[in-house]
């Protein structure tokens, strides 16, 4: 009712009645105003709930993606691994290999649950599958590739052979270790510039020493992989977040549980050296011995009547 109008009504009534009419109307706005501040402290608490509720789901979704996000494997390594391929010589001249580029083979990345797809590698096309299993951390693999890698990417280089590299983490207990971190860094450069994994691979074997003993750090890492010519802010990321630690540590379960394509069953020791699916035995500092086993079963493995635009290729003479 208008104040005006309520004034009016009042002067016209009895004195009893008038003061019985403001106490009413006194009681009826306490009334309204107690209405007013419960109706406004119920939308406050549901304002309150509906906020809080936005927030939890909002960090939910950001947990539950982050997760998703760790167990989502690396792109360019379907396989477990990142497989390097050259270009064919065209003449028997050796010097032309210079010209050749070594890049990587694509992929989608493994999605949560997938299962790797095992390379195919077909022996009748007269090539070389060469399979390596690396920890960065392990002495040994870091003396078998000190010893063979130039051969190794010389053949890769002269199209006479594919690369395979599988970086694992043996020997980790806690996903927070120089093997994981290390296997981590190949993973982030295979997902954004894969045709570099194999110069951050061998800036990683030449420095294996200093893994092994106080362990890169992450930032030391991104040093290393700066320095072997990878540079993307998305790939230090990678790194310092360690982004693929969980992938590091399932690809290893992986290959300790069965090993496809090779005559090992599982993996217990790094480094493991596939030629073809045979694994090699012999020492892991002497290149001839190396060489000799991928000639014989370059040999054993290709077709006599394979054909070739150019003159066989002889694995054993790439440098």
């Amino acid at each position: 009712m208008p104040a005006d109008v309520y004034e009016e009504q009042l002067r016209g009534l009895p004195k009893k009645e008038r003061k019985a009419l403001q106490r009413e109307f006194s009681r009826m706005q306490r009334e309204d105003q107690r209405k007013r501040k419960k109706r406004n402290k119920i939308i406050r608490r549901t304002s309150m709930i509906v906020v809080a509720v936005a927030v939890v789901a909002i960090a939910t979704l950001v947990t539950v993606n982050n997760i998703r996000a760790g167990l989502i494997g690396p792109a360019n390594m379907a396989s477990d691994g990142i497989v390097f391929s050259g270009s064919p010589s065209q003449s028997a001249d050796q010097s032309s290999s210079s010209q050749n580029t070594i890049t990587a083979a694509t992929s989608a990345a493994l999605q949560v649950g997938q299962t790797p797809t095992p390379t195919v590698f077909d022996p009748s096309t007269g090539g070389l599958s060469v399979v390596l299993y690396v920890d960065y951390a392990n002495a040994d693999a870091a003396s078998f590739e000190t010893t063979n890698a130039s051969n190794v990417q010389g053949w890769v280089n002269q199209g006479y052979a594919t690369l395979e590299i599988h970086p694992v983490a043996l020997n980790s207990t806690d996903g927070n270790d120089p093997s994981t971190r290390a296997a981590n860094a190949i993973a982030c450069v295979a997902n954004t510039e894969p045709d570099a994994v194999l110069a951050v691979h061998n800036a990683l074997i030449a420095d294996q020493a200093t893994i092994a003993s106080a362990g890169l750090s992450n930032d030391d890492l991104v040093a290393l992989v700066s320095k072997a010519g990878v540079t993307d802010a998305a790939v230090s990321k990678c790194i310092t977040s360690n982004d693929f630690d969980n992938w590091v540590s399932d690809a290893t379960k992986r290959a300790k549980a069965s090993l496809p394509n090779s005559d090992v069953p599982a993996l217990t020791k790094v480094p493991l050296v596939l030629v073809d699916g045979s694994s090699y035995t012999g020492s892991l500092t002497d290149a001839t011995a190396f060489e000799t086993f991928v000639s014989d079963t370059y040999t054993k493995n290709t077709p006599a009547s394979t054909a070739s635009p150019t003159p066989t290729p002889d694995p054993t003479s790439g440098g």
